[in-house]
């Protein structure tokens, strides 16, 4: 759907895909994907020079409605107190009571760091809290380590 809409050449359009899923047992529920904060167009792309501001824009005047909740997805490699994303959920949510944290790319944090400081909101504290992803590393892939023991690694003990 997004190659169809957008085109293939990486473009971002500020147009919702909308796809329903029907269940008689679930809350009806909206899903609004955002493009991350892009920075720099993709060289050869379709992309306009004023990609970040397009992105921030879009991003702030999505999670500006009250009834959103934010998830604010943060690579867990990097410095969260450096996060424009969670800067910027900061700007709109003052209160804190819409945003969740969403820490990816544990799977490639350096060796010897821990991200249970970031994951318990020591760092930068979320009323929601945060949930970390964690996929398996490509040695993991490789290697053919089971999912199984791969996320073994990632139990925390938060006593």
């Amino acid at each position: 759907m997004t190659d169809k809409i957008c085109g293939k050449n990486k473009n971002i359009i500020d147009k919702p895909i909308i796809l329903n899923v029907y269940s008689p047992t679930c809350p009806d529920l909206t899903l609004i994907d955002l493009p991350g904060i892009t920075r720099i167009p993709v060289a050869g792309s379709d992309m306009p020079k004023n990609i970040e501001e397009i992105t921030k824009e879009m991003g702030k005047r999505y999670i500006s409605d009250k009834r959103t909740i934010i998830l604010c997805v943060v690579p867990a490699n990097n410095d969260i107190t450096n996060s424009e994303a969670l800067q910027i959920a900061q700007e709109i949510d003052t209160t804190g009571d819409r945003t969740f944290g969403v820490l990816t790319k544990i799977d490639i944090m350096d060796r010897g760091t821990d991200v249970k400081s970031k994951v318990t909101g020591k760092e930068v504290p979320l009323k929601l809290g945060y949930v970390g992803v964690k996929c398996r590393s490509q040695a993991d892939i490789q290697n053919k380590v089971p999912v199984k023991n791969s996320l073994a690694v990632l139990k925390l003990n938060y006593n």
